[in-house]
């Protein structure tokens, strides 16, 4: 896959307007937990980072991932410049770094961020991942980045995951 990555956009079409309004359908989607994890992007002695929910694999060959971005989120910016970026799979007891990441810093937390392939990740976590972006896909009001995954590093003893649903941990 050489080359730029692609960007896919489809025209707006007028759907009729469904029964529901998005704080019902937001609520409803709620209740399939996910796991959390950290996106982060740009350098290493100062990277963007974000919280996120809406990730999954994307193909097993080749290694493809794909993660949801928010239009309005300050990483969309960010992700739709960078050519490569970092996802940090988070255990149970890295809610901290979750909510930090989710702009609800800390007081005393320092972030911690390792290189893998020259990407920023979090220094501890249950999986840390290095993607070259292949593909955007423009979807609703978020972006789908399509990631191959370039480096992956994967801790032998981890704690159960960080789990999402219904809106808490």
């Amino acid at each position: 896959m050489a080359g730029r990555p692609r960007t896919l956009s489809t025209p707006a079409r007028s759907l009729p307007s469904p029964e529901f309004d998005e704080r019902t359908f937001r609520s409803a989607l709620g209740r399939f937990p996910t796991g959390v994890i950290v996106l982060t992007v740009g350098p290493q002695r100062n990277p963007h980072a974000m919280t996120a929910n809406a990730f999954m694999s994307g193909s097993l060959a080749p290694p493809l991932v794909v993660v949801s971005v928010g239009l309005k989120a300050r990483m969309h910016e960010r992700i739709m410049r960078a050519r490569r970026f970092g996802v940090s799979i988070l255990e149970t007891e890295q809610e901290t770094e979750s909510r930090h990441f989710a702009g609800q810093p800390v007081a005393r937390f320092a972030p911690r961020f390792a290189a893998l392939g020259g990407v920023p990740v979090l220094a501890r976590a249950a999986v840390t991942l290095s993607a070259r972006v292949a593909h955007r896909y423009t979807c609703g009001d978020h972006t789908l980045v399509v990631g191959e995954v370039e480096r992956l590093e994967v801790d032998n003893f981890p704690s159960p995951p960080l789990v999402f649903y219904n809106g808490r941990y």
